[in-house]
């Protein structure tokens, strides 16, 4: 199998490699002076008006465009100048792309942030088609050439697809950076199963700001009956969330899967293994036929430039590349090279934040799914032996375990949740002493798994609602257990996420488990380990009812993992051309600076037999315009209980707090989820003081029965 050192782009010590092939690239070069107007109001439609910053070069002309949005409140931190130590995408991507010749529109979605309205959910029919008018109303300005494109990532990468997939006359291309193109599977309800963070971080974090009031700065006297407007109309997009359990037309909506075909112009995709999103990235890489692109690093959910773990590249020189050839026309080489770009991972110890810098390679690749890769099928065997040679045995054996919903304090948060970069999987050692586990024998050379892994396995229960969690990690010769990646289905959803079947007890079933992709190099001397259990509690909330569950091996029931073994290339691809990140890597003395402090405290009650996750962080600062100085305070706790599964419960409190000249407004969004073993329960409130007296208060409850989960 592969030897790290034998592959393109590595060297001896596994470094990165940079060309300078850049240096010979005709790309735009900062001929302009920036120009921000930050005070733009698009009138659509229905009469609403939207808020926009427009940073453009200043002269005259016409030029291309780039457009993003999101509800994040983003307007007022563009930046009136870019910074290259500091180098932020978001704030100072605009500016650096004006001085390039090329128009920076960002707007914020209808009843968020400063534009008017309201919103009743998130990615709704109405935001879609304001998005569609937005790329057209771009394309009419006298500053626009009629090209436009998009950018953006997370949300920003998401209503890409949504948007291309409505073809505006103008849209020319998009760069979608670390998202999702499904959003039931990759991001709420991860194999069928709800996912605690949608409500401990993302639910409470939006309802206290899109109950916030506008910016008076930047909207003017009319800020007040906007909020007012926004305080009557507007709903906590949690009871979206909780109130559509199965996969359906609710989340079809939103989503690019199933169907590819609608996207009609050339894209370009990138996202981080310590991310959330590499899967869906790549997926949609391989489905989507058009000219196309994707660079995959070792970052976590951040832009490349600011990235950890590391090493940082200069994505401005990436994405300037893509916009030159697809909005200016220009001939600059980026469809000559190899259209896959991919940091191969190694072996790190593991640590509980994003490693400043990750162990691996850069290496380009010709396609995706690779080719030359062997899906070789890893048999489990009697004993916890993990082999290439299927286990042909006419007598069946049972491998049996006691439901724990307690499993998954090792494995960390789904890319670091709401408290990135912190919360990273650690040793697994703690969690695989609850489940079952298969391992190799020390590996005779390095070996590679690239591709799409997929675990088939022969399961029962006791219970007619399980869950089923599948770990790959590299034990390294010391025992340490490092997670390499993992994936999970409630198996009611076996044969469908949209109609879920419960379980007959007892009777065994075929499950087919998606892995997450991955690209890593276990090394010589290390082993393959596959872990099993039925929960992973920081990331699927647990079934409802105690249980035995089984996995069932021999010749009638083959469990079994397929891993993408990848050789190495017959003919060397030249190593990717990157530059360094001008922003410089971290230094570890230095991590809180950058990302601010994070709590992550699990606590086990030994009495009551539950386990706790507390999460807290604070976040703020002044706006690069204007006089506001806005802070986000965050705390959750989210328990479950060992010995009654189906009591479960969730407790957030997000604060969003302004602090304006002329005094002081705080949104308090409070947020419970709570479950039995029939049904969820969830109320959120809110409650808004001005100058510490209460302004505004409401509160949203309902119940839900559970469906299969």
């Amino acid at each position: 199998m592969a030897e790290a050192g034998d592959v393109a782009g590595s060297t001896p010590q596994g470094k990165a490699v940079f060309g300078q092939q850049h240096d010979a690239v005709r790309l735009s070069q900062p001929t302009y002076k920036a120009r921000v107007d930050r005070h733009v109001r698009v009138l659509l439609r229905d009469g609403v008006e939207l808020a926009a910053v427009v940073v453009r070069p200043d002269a005259d002309g016409r030029f291309p465009a780039i457009m993003g949005y999101t509800p994040y409140r983003w307007l007022p931190n563009v930046k009136d100048a870019h910074s290259d130590l500091k180098y932020n995408h978001r704030w100072d991507g605009p500016t650096y792309f004006a001085e390039r010749g090329y128009a920076v529109v960002y707007f914020d979605v209808r009843g968020t942030g400063n534009s008017a309205g309201s919103s009743q959910d998130i990615y709704s029919d109405q935001e879609r088609r304001d998005a569609y008018d937005m790329v057209e109303w771009i394309a009419a300005q006298p500053w626009c050439d009629g090209n436009v494109g998009m950018w953006g990532m997370s949300y920003g990468g998401v209503v890409q697809w949504q948007v291309g997939v409505q073809n505006p006359p103008h849209l020319k291309t998009l760069v979608v950076g670390s998202s999702n193109d499904d959003v039931y599977l990759d991001w709420t309800y991860p194999g069928g199963a709800l996912r605690p963070y949608m409500f401990d971080t993302f639910s409470p974090l939006m309802t206290a700001m899109n109950f916030a009031p506008p910016d008076i700065e930047l909207v003017g006297e009319k800020w007040s009956d906007i909020w007012r407007e926004r305080l009557e109309k507007n709903v906590p997009w949690g009871l979206g969330f909780i109130t559509h359990q199965q996969h359906g037309s609710y989340w079809t909506s939103q989503s690019l899967q199933p169907d590819y075909s609608r996207i009609k112009v050339p894209v370009m995709l990138w996202s981080g293994w310590a991310d959330c999103y590499p899967t869906p990235i790549l997926r949609a890489f391989s489905k989507i036929k058009v000219p196309k692109r994707v660079l995959v690093g070792p970052w976590g959910h951040y832009w490349p430039e600011e990235a950890v773990p590391g090493p940082r590249i200069d994505g401005r020189r990436e994405l300037l590349k893509w916009f030159d050839q697809w909005l200016k026309g220009k001939d600059t080489g980026v469809m000559q090279e190899p259209p896959v770009v991919l940091w191969v991972r190694k072996y790190k110890e593991p640590e509980e934040r994003m490693y400043i810098e990750d162990a691996g390679f850069w290496r380009h690749e010709a396609e995706w799914p690779l080719a030359r890769a062997q899906s070789t099928e890893m048999h489990l065997h009697p004993g916890g032996k993990l082999s290439r040679q299927a286990y042909d045995s006419p007598q069946e054996v049972r491998d049996s375990y006691t439901y724990d919903p307690a499993v998954g304090i090792t494995a960390g948060i789904y890319w670091g949740g709401g408290i990135q970069p912190y919360a990273m999987p650690l040793d697994q050692r703690y969690d695989e002493a609850y489940s079952l586990n298969y391992t190799t024998p020390p590996l005779e050379q390095d070996t590679e798994a690239t591709g799409d892994p997929r675990a088939i396995l022969y399961i029962s229960s006791t219970a007619d609602t399980a869950y089923f969690h599948v770990k790959i990690t590299d034990v390294a010769p010391d025992g340490t257990s490092k997670w390499v990646n993992d994936g999970g289905l409630l198996a009611t959803h076996r044969s469908s996420h949209a109609q879920p079947e419960p379980l007959e007890p007892s009777r065994v079933y075929e499950l087919a488990i998606e892995l997450k992709y991955m690209a890593y190099v276990f090394q010589k001397g290390h082993r393959i380990r596959v872990s099993i259990a039925s929960a992973d509690f920081q990331n699927a909330w647990p079934t409802p009812k105690a249980a035995v569950n089984a996995v069932h091996l021999g010749t009638r029931y083959p469990s079994r993992v397929a891993l993408p073994f990848a050789p190495p290339q017959k003919v060397k691809l030249p190593a990717p051309d990157l530059r360094p990140s001008p922003r410089p890597e971290l230094d570890p003395e230095d991590y809180e600076s950058q990302f601010g402090k994070r709590e992550h405290r699990i606590v086990h009650d030994l009495v009551n037999e539950t386990v706790t996750v507390h999460l807290g962080r604070t976040a703020g600062g002044r706006s690069a315009y204007g006089n506001t100085q806005t802070e986000t305070t965050a705390r959750s706790s989210y328990t479950v209980s060992r010995k009654n599964p189906a009591d479960a419960s969730l407790n957030a409190t997000h604060e969003y707090t302004l602090n304006r000249p002329d005094g002081t407004i705080k949104v308090e969004a409070h947020e419970v989820v709570a479950s039995d073993i029939s049904s969820f329960r969830y109320l959120t409130q809110v409650q808004v003081t001005v100058n510490g007296k209460r302004h505004f208060n409401k509160s949203w409850r309902v119940s839900v029965p559970r469906k299969g989960n």
